[in-house]
């Protein structure tokens, strides 16, 4: 889609068409992990595909964090302090879309933004503050609209749940593919472990004593950011383990992964709605306080089996978690089916068609 500028210094009043601004405030480091830049990615994606301009605004400390975003082809500007002030300054000329993803701010911080951003797109996953927002975005699956109606005015349109995922187009394109996988186990099953981006506190190495416990004939592939304070260590652990294991950092292609895997070991995030969609069985393990109510949701779904929060979490479950879905076909293509219900991949489509409807 494209806006009408009138240019200033034109005599004639000639008008110009060009892309309308797209700018997102979202951060990442080894404390909070990658998800709120990962998922703005594919938004960000999704609208340049639809002649979007977008840029991020992103603290100190992301590109490093989120190897991603400096790998995409998305302008991105580190500001020492973003705020509204310095927003506006970077983006003298305004903005047709501010999108705000953090936890940090609420409604004061993006009503500061209104005198140079026509609309503010809010992600969400907590429903804990208030938002000024045109649009409220929550992914999480069984989540209610009624949750935010004190939280936003009268007129911002709320979207919820997992039928809004923000997933790249690839993972509903693989769907097939992955699906028909999901019925009988190979001799060795391959597992995918991906608790996170940064992984703070190390779950993948409880993950991966458990496989090594389990003494089953897996392949491991553990998925983990460059970045990650423990990454060496879960680097040398993939070379002692008893089953043939590999690292994948800094992962491009995780639909490919996840369409290769059998099972999986993951974190309660934003991977979650992409092993859903995938069809994708598994073991979670909270790792993040936004993540129990995901984690207890998908489980009540049988979408997952919750294993509790790390590190309360003891190897032996996993390993015994593990075998229990290695040797009970029915249990894991009943899981597959429960999860494939719950997310299309289509939800990025869904969102980017009512924003720009609203903006005609």
């Amino acid at each position: 889609m494209g806006s009408q500028i009138v240019d200033p210094m034109g005599a004639d009043g000639k008008v110009v068409t060009t892309n309308p601004l797209a700018v997102i405030r979202a951060d990442a480091s080894r404390v909070i992990g990658g998800g709120h830049i990962m998922r703005c990615l594919t938004l960000a994606d999704g609208m340049s595909a639809r002649g979007w301009r977008t840029a991020f605004a992103v603290a100190p400390g992301t590109p490093e964090a989120a190897a991603a975003l400096p790998r995409s082809q998305h302008e991105f500007r580190i500001l020492e302090d973003p705020t509204p002030e310095t927003l506006a300054a970077s983006w003298p000329e305004g903005a047709e879309l501010l999108v705000v993803d953090h936890y940090d701010l609420d409604a004061c911080w993006e009503r500061a933004n209104r005198p140079w951003a026509r609309r503010i797109l809010a992600i969400d996953d907590l429903a804990n503050r208030p938002h000024d927002a045109d649009i409220l975005l929550d992914q999480t699956f069984g989540r209610a609209a009624e949750e935010y109606r004190g939280l936003v005015g009268p007129d911002c349109r709320i979207f919820t749940g997992s039928t809004h995922a923000l997933l790249r187009p690839v993972f509903a394109a693989a769907q097939p593919a992955a699906l028909a996988r999901r019925v009988l186990l190979p001799a060795e099953p391959r597992v995918l472990v991906a608790m996170g981006m940064s992984d703070p506190d190390d779950a993948t190495g409880l993950v991966l004593d458990g496989i090594a416990a389990s003494g089953l004939p897996l392949r491991v592939d553990v998925v983990l950011g460059s970045g990650a304070p423990h990454v060496e260590r879960v680097r040398a652990r993939t070379t002692s383990m008893p089953q043939p294991a590999r690292l994948l950092c800094d992962v491009t292609d995780m639909a490919g992964l996840m369409v290769e895997a059998d099972l999986a070991v993951g974190a309660g995030g934003t991977t979650s709605w992409e092993r859903c969609c995938l069809g994708l069985p598994g073991l979670v393990i909270v790792t993040a306080n936004n993540q129990e109510r995901i984690a207890h949701e998908l489980d009540a779904a049988g979408a997952i089996q919750m294993l509790g929060r790390h590190p309360s979490v003891p190897a032996s479950a996993v390993a015994e978690a593990l075998s229990v879905l290695v040797h009970d076909d029915q249990a894991r293509i009943a899981m597959s089916r429960a999860a494939t219900a719950l997310c299309d991949g289509l939800g990025c489509e869904r969102l980017l068609e009512d924003l720009e409807r609203s903006l005609r």
